[in-house]
């Protein structure tokens, strides 16, 4: 009934019509122009076309997943970095089908678990996806530090401790020591090539705090547990603000009990929505 075919055996614009046609009644409106999306869903996100699927049917795209490897957890992971199908096409088994195609491709290259995100209140992907193996792992928290008026942290001050502008590579270096589960879009290979500030903090010639940050978003924090409830995550937000001066940084944080206090602390605003993220475990 449905031709599927790898992305890569089709134009940017096939596939750009048939993720967007399949995001047209999306519960949070999707709009971009081309370039927009191949830039970003095939650069920053990490999808391949070679690990992703389009399904025709009679010569019209009408549903794609998109994929691309993830590493974490110490598995090689294949992630769906998106799947839409028309609403013509739901309920017809093109989805399993899409997703079939997705995980016999996972086994072929080695990896040994399937991973994506979903909306929370999406309840129809929601039970899709557990019906074909799929659990919810973890929650994602979207928050908001409105910062129009004054810097929350703007009087703290440690004369003893020196934030420096670091690079990637520095920053880089804290993952060999910090094993805490990150979401995909905060992320080191995700944010590798964003347009970011770096800046840590250094004792004894060893990086033991840093933080990452875009014009408006927080994307990654962390201080060496050594380290903590002394106020080097203040210093290193305060560093932010001060260089970035945004009208307001954004974060995202998954099941985590110190970054959900200190977001409680500066009264970081909940956004409307939130995410899952699921996983399949491939035996």
């Amino acid at each position: 009934m449905y031709d599927i075919k790898k992305c890569s055996q089709v134009s940017d614009s096939i596939i750009y019509k048939a993720f967007t046609d399949g995001f047209a009644d999306y519960m949070i409106h999707v709009e971009m122009d081309e370039d927009f999306f191949i830039n970003r869903f095939f650069g920053q996100e990490g999808n391949d076309r070679e690990l992703s699927f389009i399904a025709f049917k009679e010569d019209k795209p009408v549903g794609i997943t998109l994929g691309g490897i993830k590493y974490g957890e110490n598995f090689k992971t294949l992630r769906c970095g998106g799947m839409s199908i028309i609403p013509s096409e739901r309920g017809t088994g093109l989805a399993n089908e899409l997703m079939g195609y997705y995980e016999s491709e996972a086994r072929k290259i080695g990896c040994k678990q399937l991973f994506l995100e979903v909306i929370n209140g999406n309840d129809r992907a929601i039970n899709f996806y557990k019906k074909i193996g799929y659990e919810k792992v973890y929650d994602l928290t979207y928050r908001k530090l409105e910062l129009t008026g004054d810097n929350p942290i703007k009087n703290i001050t440690m004369n003893d401790i020196e934030v420096e502008e670091m690079t990637y590579e520095d920053i880089s270096s804290l993952r060999e020591i910090d094993f805490s589960h990150l979401p995909w879009q905060a992320d080191f290979p995700y944010f590798k090539n964003l347009s970011c500030r770096y800046y840590g903090i250094e004792d004894k010639n060893k990086i033991v705090a840093g933080i990452v940050a875009s014009d408006n978003r927080l994307i990654y924090l962390w201080v060496h547990p050594n380290y903590r409830n002394k106020g080097y995550a203040k210093v290193l937000l305060n560093k932010v603000i001060d260089d970035l001066k945004p009208d307001e940084l954004n974060v995202m944080y998954s099941n985590n009990s110190q970054a959900h206090t200190f977001a409680n602390y500066l009264k970081m605003k909940m956004k409307e929505f939130g995410q899952y993220e699921m996983y399949k475990l491939l035996l």
